[in-house]
């Protein structure tokens, strides 16, 4: 039984830690945003990025 308690404990633990690290994220967006740093990309550009990523990550895992 203590193992499903710490178990409880450690997800609950991530889930505080990538809740602040989301936080992070958004926060330091908006200071980009709010300075002038933000860069912003056509839909398309972001399509094609995210193809370009997708094609890497796939590439990665299945070198052939």
């Amino acid at each position: 039984m203590n193992s499903i308690i710490s178990y409880d404990l450690d997800e609950k633990d991530n889930q505080i830690s990538h809740d602040t690290w989301l936080m992070q994220q958004v926060n330091a967006a908006f200071d980009r945003m709010e300075n002038g740093l933000a860069v912003f990309v056509s839909n398309e550009e972001a399509n094609v990025q995210m193809a370009e990523f997708k094609r890497k990550i796939h590439a990665k895992n299945n070198p052939l």
